[in-house]
């Protein structure tokens, strides 16, 4: 049986050229399409985030308010994006546009600004926003005070990798390597350990130095991961939360319910742990076998 197309799928290059310029017009069928995957029961107010890469490609994000949990544990539209992009590998962000309904855009909220400047470049991400009071096209470092840009246009290339750089490698291995202690290469490997691993090595904590992956696995076995991200100004997003963006745009569903097992890799003596963030999020929403494990890194 054919498998039904991915709501969350990305445009190609082309599909995202042929749908027009990058404005309110064309994006409507986008934003149309990806309303309903927000999960946003408690507040009624669902968000769509749209970006368009440096590749080409157009990718979606949307506000996750998870169920039976404090609205700070919550993942923004824009988070969604962000985590998206690095998912696939994106570098940068050259358009960016949030909507609730279609027919206006609105500027992004401090926790996804905070977010967005921890990206290379971002300063020159084209924002729309249709606000009579605003031109309808601008720069991100023109809607933001300058101060959220002054740090990073002062940090080398090589001082570290930012948000979505492809040569960002924390070079952890785990202190006690015998769960996967089978696996001949770490970095293809499916298992869950090695997933999460992997994933902590991706994580962007460049300010805590505490950085942390999660992968998840499902009832048909399928592995999604995450890892966590932070912003100098401190609100981070927690990697449990990054790996259910990749189970919702790559398992394409919201049914959280679905996850029985996950795995956590964080340093033994770090400053920042996200165990008990990742606990409490998933042993609420995951099936009710699920068990969490961890392993430490160094």
């Amino acid at each position: 049986m054919a498998q039904p197309p991915n709501p969350y799928a990305a445009l190609t290059p082309t599909e995202a050229e042929s749908s027009g310029p990058f404005e309110p017009e064309t994006l409507l069928p986008l934003i149309n399409r990806a309303l309903p995957l927000a999960q946003a029961l408690p507040s009624q107010s669902p968000l769509v985030a749209v970006g368009r890469g440096s590749s080409g490609r157009t990718f979606l994000g949307v506000n996750v308010e998870l169920p039976g949990l404090s609205p700070l544990h919550s993942i923004h539209a824009g988070q969604f994006l962000v985590v998206h992009l690095a998912l696939n590998n994106e570098r940068t962000l050259n358009c960016l546009a949030f909507s609730s309904n279609g027919s206006y855009f609105d500027p992004p909220c401090p926790h996804c600004c905070q977010l967005l400047q921890e990206i290379r470049n971002a300063s020159s991400t084209k924002l729309l926003i249709t606000d009579p009071s605003r031109q309808r096209d601008m720069s991100l470092s023109t809607y933001l005070p300058q101060k959220y840009f002054s740090l990073y246009n002062e940090v080398p290339k090589y001082f570290f990798a930012r948000l979505l750089d492809e040569n960002r490698n924390n070079g952890l291995t785990l202190i006690n390597p015998n769960p996967i202690r089978d696996c001949l290469d770490s970095e293809i490997c499916n298992h869950l350990g090695c997933r999460a691993l992997k994933a902590a090595n991706r994580s962007y904590a460049p300010y805590s130095k505490s950085p942390s992956g999660v992968a998840l696995m499902d009832f048909q076995g399928r592995v999604y991961s995450g890892w966590s991200i932070e912003s100098v100004a401190n609100p981070i997003l927690g990697a449990a939360q990054a790996a259910l963006v990749d189970f919702m745009t790559n398992g394409g569903g919201h049914e959280f319910n679905n996850i029985v097992r996950g795995f956590l890799v964080e340093k033994r003596d770090a400053k920042l742990s996200h165990l008990a963030t990742a606990r409490e999020i998933l042993n609420k929403i995951a099936h009710f076998s699920f068990i969490l494990r961890v392993l430490h890194c160094q």
